[in-house]
């Protein structure tokens, strides 16, 4: 699947955003181990099995360069905030043009943030013009972010966490399915795989 010296670069990309940010750094592994799983279960190639891997590593590169008072920020973000946080997908894409190695992934890592009904950033990217294998990696990456908050703020007085942590997530997906944001019959696929990956949830 991965090519020789892969595993070289894609270490070092993790190193770059351990330093920057721990979580961050955490979660390129998070979403390279979900991604392959899931790729697996959706019997995707070798090829589409490694532009997964290096979605997971390369598309939060951008926000080097997003302020660790909005970034880290637990509390509302102001819109001149959002607006600086949009600007990381192209950023990152950027960042992947500088090195032949990564030059292939820039355009997948740009419009990782894209959504079917053109609500999503930076090119308002509609339909087929998002790669599915983009649609495949904004599914985990969106699942990973929503049961990692949930876990963070768990507590055992929270009546919630008495149902399976990564049902939230998928409440939260299903809505975006319903505003036209995402595939329907590819996260039907992912909700299953979930099921099955957490073997039942929390």
């Amino acid at each position: 699947m991965l090519y020789p010296g892969d595993a070289e670069i894609l270490n070092f990309l993790e190193q770059i955003q351990l330093a920057r940010n721990v979580t961050a750094g955490l979660r390129c592994y998070r979403l390279r181990t979900m991604c392959l799983h899931f790729g697996r279960w959706l019997e995707l190639d070798k090829i589409q099995l490694r532009q997964l891997v290096f979605l997971s590593y390369c598309h939060g590169l951008g926000k080097i360069g997003i302020p660790d008072s909005i970034l880290l920020n637990p509390g509302s973000l102001t819109e001149q905030d959002w607006a600086k946080i949009r600007e990381y997908p192209e950023t990152s894409a950027l960042i992947c043009k500088q090195l032949p190695v990564l030059r292939e992934f820039a355009p997948l890592v740009r419009s990782h943030q894209e959504r079917l009904n053109g609500t999503g950033y930076p090119d308002k990217l509609q339909g087929d013009e998002i790669p599915f294998i983009v649609q495949v990696f904004q599914l985990v990456n969106v699942a990973d972010a929503i049961i990692s908050k949930r876990l963070l703020h768990r507590s055992r007085n929270d009546r919630a966490s008495e149902r399976p942590y990564w049902i939230q997530a998928v409440e939260e997906i299903r809505k975006e399915v319903e505003s036209g944001a995402r595939d329907s019959e590819l996260c039907e696929k992912f909700f299953r795989f979930l099921e099955l990956f957490y073997q039942g949830g929390g």
